[in-house]
């Protein structure tokens, strides 16, 4: 293959279309976008930051990405650019969004000139076709429950609400909502996740707003509940709450995983974003680990805009147990720069296009830090 010849990196902070209250608050969005060239091809990556997971902004991707992976990637091929990034983020840890831009152009160029889509480079094709739930933020309780409602309308069976970590008026806002489905199907065919955001603390308040809820049946699982290390925590939650129990902040790379899975398991399920891992490949590696131990993944496209919902797509496409719906919600945030947005509801379709299947304008990367 030809070797890639030059690199642009562009960085916005982009607002969020809507409030969307969680325990964090209303955060805005930071993205990185990167553009390789071989000469001939041409391949795209988003990195969405994080600021309260990983501290990542959009001017520190610009510094990550521009001037520490993207030298280390020019002048080489895709597959000797990979092998170096992989040295270069050992060299500089802790910028996975910054990181996984640079590798996802990389990706996406290779897929490109070999005509094939992304997730053919990422693992066996398990489906095409992904199922999604809809989000809902920590809203007052009736806005939450007109929010489902408006949601079934359109076609969604599953749902995930925020918590904004009172245990009390959680337990209001949870049973708001579930009093909606149990109203409109039974659990086989609808169900919330909620979120908690380590907004609990610990499991002796996540049982506080646990115990209050009244219809349980209607909870798929319940995620991140404490504090990112709180893993003795999550243990207790899975054994005594009679809920499902995912991790999300808890997890950051396969180290994590390893700890969480190992029996007995602090968690039924993981939650993955390539904000966190930094990674395709690691990524599926993450997946695969947690399907070994019979556990479930909930991929999650966090505050990505169109292109790096569709890295997640391809990434949904490989997943051995899928729990029952992707994370992917580019229409958060405002001023999606991609030529032409993703649409998603219910169900989402992973490109069958070349590469990644969504491009940048050029006009993005006219001021940005071209290499």
């Amino acid at each position: 293959m030809q070797p890639i010849t030059t690199i642009d990196v562009e960085t916005r902070t982009l607002p969020l279309s809507e409030s969307f209250p969680t325990s964090y608050g209303d955060l805005p969005t930071d993205h990185c976008y990167v553009r390789v060239r071989d000469g001939e091809f041409v391949g795209y990556g988003e990195g969405a930051a994080l600021r309260t997971f990983t501290g990542e902004t959009a001017a520190t991707m610009s510094v990550a990405a521009g001037d520490h992976y993207a030298p280390a990637v020019v002048d080489e091929t895709p597959d000797a650019a990979l092998r170096a990034l992989a040295v270069a983020r050992e060299h500089l840890p802790g910028h996975p969004s910054a990181a996984v831009a640079i590798e996802a152009a990389v990706f996406d160029l290779k897929a490109r000139r070999l005509g094939v889509p992304l997730r053919d480079l990422l693992g066996p094709t398990r489906r095409t076709t992904v199922p999604t739930v809809s989000v809902v933020g920590g809203v007052p309780p009736t806005e939450a429950a007109d929010r489902v409602k408006a949601a079934l309308r359109d076609g969604y069976t599953r749902f995930k609400l925020k918590a904004n970590g009172d245990p009390a008026t959680d337990a209001v806002r949870i049973n708001a909502v579930t009093e909606v489905l149990a109203t409109n199907g039974n659990p086989d065919q609808l169900s919330v996740r909620i979120d908690a955001n380590t907004g609990w603390e610990t499991a002796e308040r996540a049982m506080r707003a646990l115990k209050d809820i009244d219809r349980p049946e209607y909870v798929e699982y319940v995620e991140q509940p404490v504090a990112p290390d709180a893993i003795a925590d999550l243990r207790h939650l899975r054994r005594e709450c009679g809920l499902p129990v995912f991790a999300d902040e808890s997890i950051h790379d396969l180290g994590d995983v390893y700890e969480l899975l190992a029996e007995p398991a602090a968690v039924s399920g993981v939650c993955l974003k390539l904000a966190k891992t930094g990674s395709l490949r690691e990524w599926t590696t993450m997946a695969e680990l947690a399907a070994d131990t019979g556990r479930q993944v909930t991929p999650i496209s966090a505050f990505d805009t169109s292109l790096g919902t569709a890295m997640t797509l391809h990434l949904c496409a490989t997943v051995p147990r899928l729990s029952a719906g992707a994370e992917l919600i580019p229409d958060m945030v405002s001023e999606d720069p991609a030529v032409d947005s993703i649409d998603i509801g219910p169900e989402a379709t992973a490109p069958d296009g070349p590469g990644v299947g969504v491009d940048l304008p050029d006009s993005l990367f006219d001021n940005g830090d071209i290499r």
